[in-house]
């Protein structure tokens, strides 16, 4: 959480010019904690667990609270282009289509970015998101993580918009933003790991 692990990048600084910094799995020039768990293609499996593991805990929440959920549904823009938002939440004439994503949190609007990110991403699939649900009342959001543990307000929102009370909204947060540090720490682990089967072997 402290941005001290002791990643190639991190052991090269003040001395450069004799330690290596690119990232002992791939092309990437530094191996940052911010490569490591959110880019290095080493350990993308791992990344996916971690993301798949996320968006069901948010689906155990809604349908507690008997929202129909459709799970990665294939949509395509009018230009053919695929796009497959990560859940849509339906309810009577409500659907709300959200898509889960971790973010180093690297500078103090990395999650709230993020958030924008995706609703831009995916907001211009209104009408095919329309024919798929049978709704006309459609929102778009982010749902950002922070992979160090930090929980963007923003995602409240969503939680209230499912009808979670106040606790357990506090205690869903706590769940999500808890379940990203610690898998994003099993990331590492398994960069590592991999890393370690390479040299023995």
């Amino acid at each position: 959480r402290a941005n001290v692990y002791p990643t190639r990048e991190f052991l090269a600084r003040g001395r450069r010019e004799t330690q290596i910094k690119a990232c002992r799995h791939c092309q990437a020039e530094n191996e940052t904690c911010s490569h490591i768990i959110g880019y290095c293609p080493v350990v993308q499996d791992a990344r996916i667990k971690r993301h798949n593991q996320l968006c069901e805990l948010l689906v155990e929440e809604a349908k507690r609270k008997e929202w129909v959920v459709f799970q990665e549904p294939l949509l395509k823009d009018p230009q053919n282009e695929l796009f497959k938002p990560d859940l849509i939440f339906v309810k009577e004439n409500q659907a709300i289509v959200v898509d889960v994503t971790v973010r180093y949190e690297s500078k103090e609007t990395s999650l709230a970015d993020a958030a924008m990110e995706k609703v831009r991403k995916y907001q211009h699939l209104r009408s095919q998101v329309q024919e798929l649900t049978n709704t006309s009342n459609i929102k778009f959001m982010g749902f950002p993580l922070g992979a160090r543990g930090k929980w963007h307000h923003g995602n409240y929102e969503l939680l209230a918009e499912l009808g979670l009370s106040n606790s357990r909204q506090d205690k869903v947060a706590r769940r999500l933003s808890t379940r990203a540090l610690f898998t994003s720490v099993d990331i590492v682990h398994v960069f590592v790991s991999q890393a370690r089967s390479i040299v023995r072997s």
